[in-house]
């Protein structure tokens, strides 16, 4: 069984610890009660093993157990070790009025990602009351190569963990319109890093547009993106062009402060 990992770091020392962090994912990314059996053919082990560490997961909170449907659902003490997380991410907190601002703004949905394994994550998402809308929650997970804040992280990440990426993320093709070959999604990279700003138009999601700038910190790495997501017909050239102007305008603020902490 394979573990995710950041580039450069290692291994999982506890093979339990792994099995238990592939657990809770398979139950995640099922999205409703996910029966024992589903679980042990996501995770190619023996059901007993299974069982065992997903019952421990119950009496720790991690899991709870339902019963119509039959299966294990993230429990309660996922939710409170996420919200301590929260509270202790300065970037969240500071980027805060700028993500209400630009949803007020732009009237679209606005979202705040972070470098996260093999993937960027959203950690905040503010939705559009608009009917037509982009939508996003916190806690999902964004490609690196087909949306505009992963592209946008991955445009500004050091060569070596960039090189990282390429060799261990698998592009998948999730639109027609989705670049997947490296020597083409290379050279987006470049303009993104020459302009200051990344845009994709249905590569992640039919229908959908995106525009996303980056947040840097105090040794200037890029430690978060910004990102403003509507439909297609409302992400004419012109109005790209006021969000994009908007959108590096409040991150390049939002970089400074960070630098100042």
């Amino acid at each position: 069984m394979e573990i995710a990992t950041l580039a450069g770091a290692e291994e999982p020392r506890i093979q339990s610890l792994a099995r238990a962090d592939a657990i809770l994912t398979a139950v995640m990314n099922n999205g409703e009660a996910t029966p024992l059996s589903k679980l042990t053919e996501t995770l190619g082990l023996n059901k007993t093993t299974v069982f065992n560490l997903a019952e421990s997961l119950v009496v720790l909170g991690f899991l709870t157990r339902s019963t119509n449907p039959k299966g294990y659902k993230l429990g309660l003490r996922c939710l409170e070790l996420g919200r301590h997380v929260s509270k202790n991410l300065p970037i969240l907190e500071l980027s805060r009025p700028v993500l209400r601002e630009l949803c007020q703004s732009t009237g679209e949905t606005v979202n705040l990602a972070m470098p996260y394994f093999q993937e960027a994550i959203l950690v905040e998402a503010l939705q559009s009351q608009l009917g037509v809308r982009a939508t996003a929650y916190a806690g999902a997970r964004s490609c690196y190569h087909s949306s505009a804040c992963g592209k946008v992280l991955l445009a500004f990440f050091p060569e070596e963990r960039r090189e990282w990426v390429f060799k261990n993320v698998e592009f998948t093709k999730l639109t027609q319109f989705t670049i997947t070959d490296r020597s083409e999604l290379e050279q987006q990279l470049e303009e993104i890093r020459e302009q200051g700003f990344a845009t994709e138009v249905q590569e992640n999601e039919l229908g959908a547009s995106c525009i996303a700038a980056p947040i840097f910190g105090p040794f200037e790495e890029v430690v978060a993106s910004i990102s403003v997501a509507g439909v297609v017909h409302r992400m004419s050239p012109e109005r790209v062009s006021e969000i994009s102007s908007e959108l590096t305008e409040h991150c390049a603020r939002l970089s400074k402060e960070l630098i100042a902490k």
